[in-house]
């Protein structure tokens, strides 16, 4: 369980690094296309839309193999469920960043295309897995006195 928790976390700052990255690249090339705003609106609709799913299906996804973890560590399916709910929710959040890069160089203001890179950098940052207890370990409410 830990090994897979570590991979998320990898996963999860190499993505975030992307998002400062794509936040770099419009910052250093410039765009010359003629902006049309109904691309401004259609794409804060569909980013808005995909920040909900993330939520929904951590909800569907990730908190019940959460759920099984804690009773069962070792049960495979519900590790490859976790696992992949969280890739998941990372890609949906790396692709709302990669929506403010793309309304970059359709010729959007820093202004108008830094919410997407905002929104897809927070819902990685905050968005990371929690640390399972293991259900053979002792509970952690008090000292343990001999008897």
């Amino acid at each position: 369980m830990e090994a897979a928790r570590k991979f998320i976390q990898t996963v999860r700052f190499i993505l975030a690094g992307a998002v400062v990255m794509y936040a770099l690249v419009i910052l250093r090339l410039p765009s010359s296309a003629t902006s049309k705003p109904i691309m401004l609106r259609a794409l804060t609709v569909v980013a808005v839309s995909m920040t909900i799913l993330i939520f929904v299906m951590r909800r569907i996804q990730v908190f019940p193999a959460e759920a099984i973890l804690q009773i069962r560590p070792e049960d495979a399916k519900a590790l490859a469920r976790w696992r992949q709910g969280y890739l998941v929710t990372y890609a949906l959040s790396l692709s709302i960043a990669l929506y403010g890069l793309v309304l970059h160089f359709l010729g959007f203001s820093l202004s108008q295309v830094v919410p997407f890179f905002i929104a897809g950098f927070a819902l990685i940052l905050f968005l990371g897995p929690r640390a399972i207890p293991d259900s053979a370990s002792p509970p952690q409410s008090g000292p343990i006195t001999p008897r």
